[in-house]
């Protein structure tokens, strides 16, 4: 099929088949289901294509195309043979999830979950985080403290959520994880790997600041409302927590491993 994606086809109806299978990609048990999922916005979709994911097609307004942001996502759609297709704004309102959508949206083949090499570096262990925004947060930091990937435990919000992906900022593009398995299971394939874990929990006595780490090893942080399972922590080679001052007891999920990734961090580095 040949097509000339510098001259977007229109699309006038929200019955066609195209717009149909990127709504039913905000429905979370067809998102589940599904190998696609949706990147909203000037810079998700330009981030998807300089990571090179492989993208079905593009939808986008008038206004939208001749934005300078717009007119960049048509050179990269015309270059990767990319369909573009220029919607109505009713139809981006219709698949956008945010407020005041930008006019922007492409949907994306979803990235295949790995398991790392783990040769060395440091791994952010996930047990049942539920939140987007938290969970794109994660794979942000991840991506900016040099974290080698996620390992994502069953019952942690779904990845290709449009909220975590816009949260992740194109982090999730480029930072390995993996979904699914229960802890038991990565501790299995940690301890197959020679990768030390450590639970970041305030109830330890060892703090993180300071702690020098093993080549290969793996930080757990845990859900919001109940974090880490006793029998988790007690599975660690050991127990770590961020010194505190004032009443504050703990910290936001996302900001406490932030601090942690960035710690580790240091700690690859001296």
């Amino acid at each position: 099929m040949t097509f000339d994606s510098s001259k977007p086809q229109p699309i006038l109806s929200a019955n066609n088949s195209m717009v149909k299978h990127a709504y039913s990609l905000k429905v979370p048990k067809k998102l589940k289901l599904a190998e696609d999922f949706l990147c909203e916005g000037f810079h998700l979709v330009l981030e998807a294509f300089k990571s090179d994911l492989r993208i079905r097609f593009v939808f986008a307004t008038k206004e939208a195309l001749n934005h300078p942001e717009g007119l960049q996502i048509k050179e990269l759609a015309k270059r990767h043979k990319v369909r573009c297709f220029e919607v109505t704004p009713q139809i981006i309102s219709y698949l956008s999830d945010t407020v005041s959508p930008q006019g922007m949206l492409a949907v994306a083949k979803k990235i295949d979950p790995v398991l790392p090499e783990m040769a060395g570096g440091f791994l952010l262990g996930v047990y049942q985080v539920q939140d987007a925004g938290n969970m794109g947060t994660l794979f942000r930091s991840a991506e900016a403290f040099g974290v080698k990937g996620l390992l994502l435990t069953e019952g942690c919000c779904d990845p290709f959520n449009p909220k975590v992906v816009r949260a992740a900022m194109g982090s999730l593009f480029r930072v390995p994880f993996f979904v699914g398995k229960t802890w038991q299971e990565y501790f299995d394939w940690s301890k197959e790997k020679e990768v030390a874990s450590y639970a970041l929990t305030q109830l330890a006595s060892e703090t993180l600041v300071g702690k020098t780490f093993s080549t290969k090893t793996a930080l757990w942080v845990g859900s919001e409302g109940e974090g880490l399972p006793t029998e988790l922590i007690e599975a660690c080679e050991g127990r770590l927590l961020i010194p505190m001052s004032g009443s504050v007891e703990s910290l936001n999920v996302a900001v406490a491993a932030s601090i942690a990734m960035f710690q580790t961090g240091l700690s690859n580095k001296a």
